[in-house]
């Protein structure tokens, strides 16, 4: 279910029935806090993903538990220990509080976590990054990318959710808004030293304003594709037209950015 379509929903449920809402926030908070039982599937996953992506060193894993668990003063204070002992601040970032997010991006995309969470840790890890600015200065993005919603079409949940995702994992995301022409994407692009047009839609009517974005991009000879999500978006869709490529969640935007802003792989690569 497309996550525009699930926050109406939720939107609606708090509306007409806030006494059950607020029960599942109190469960869930209770669940979070250990109080009552939860789903042991979540806790397996966490596990071996934290096994898979946390560093070894115990000082750094702490930090990424703490960025994953949404706790900015925890990360905060740790992040100072370790740079007031002489750690590199770009090795705490890379290594320290990227994979705290890292984990909880890769949950989002499984489904076992949600969008309060990913805000709160990416301000956990915004926390400990203005800590490594100030002794390097502003910490190098990864690559600066745009995110759009097609002209017509004013959903934008699901463009924000991935719009912040991108941002928590090191990009530069200058947002266009919603209901965007072609134009103005062209426009801004040219202006600036864009690597990806992140564009989506939640209707079928508003789809040509991707594949119009995406051709008037290549005519114009600007190197930028478009990446392409939302509801109404499918592969075999997007493969429909060049110069873009399709992303089913924001994890896989992510990973399709890094590859496109770091030069590794080119719009083509992902067709496959």
């Amino acid at each position: 279910m497309h996550m525009d379509i699930v926050m109406q929903a939720v939107e609606e449920m708090r509306l007409k029935d806030p006494v059950r809402f607020n029960q599942l926030v109190e469960e869930g908070m209770a669940m979070e806090l250990g109080f009552i039982g939860g789903p042991s599937k979540k806790q397996k996953s966490v596990d071996k993903l934290k096994k898979e992506i946390f560093p070894e060193n115990p000082d750094y894993a702490a930090v990424s538990q703490g960025v994953l668990d949404g706790k900015r003063k925890v990360v905060e204070e740790l992040v100072s220990k370790l740079l007031g002992s002489g750690k590199d601040p770009v090795d705490v970032v890379t290594h320290a509080l990227m994979p705290g997010i890292q984990v909880q991006c890769e949950l989002y995309d499984m489904g076992m976590s949600y969008v309060p969470e990913i805000l709160m840790s990416n301000d956990a890890m915004q926390g400990g990054i203005g800590l490594c600015q100030s002794k390097i200065g502003d910490v190098p993005s990864k690559g600066d990318v745009i995110s759009f919603v097609a002209e017509g079409d004013l959903h934008d949940i699901g463009k924000n959710i991935c719009a912040a995702i991108l941002k928590a994992n090191g990009f530069k995301v200058t947002d266009l808004g919603r209901d965007v022409p072609k134009d103005v994407v062209l426009d801004f692009v040219k202006k600036n030293n864009v690597k990806l047009a992140c564009g989506s839609t939640l209707m079928s009517t508003t789809k040509p304003g991707l594949i119009d974005t995406a051709l008037l991009l290549e005519l114009e000879k600007t190197g930028v594709p478009v990446a392409c999500g939302g509801a109404a978006v499918s592969k075999a869709f997007v493969d429909t037209f060049s110069n873009s490529l399709y992303t089913k969640s924001p994890l896989e935007t992510v990973k399709a950015a890094t590859g496109i802003c770091d030069g590794s792989k080119k719009w083509t690569d992902f067709r496959s």
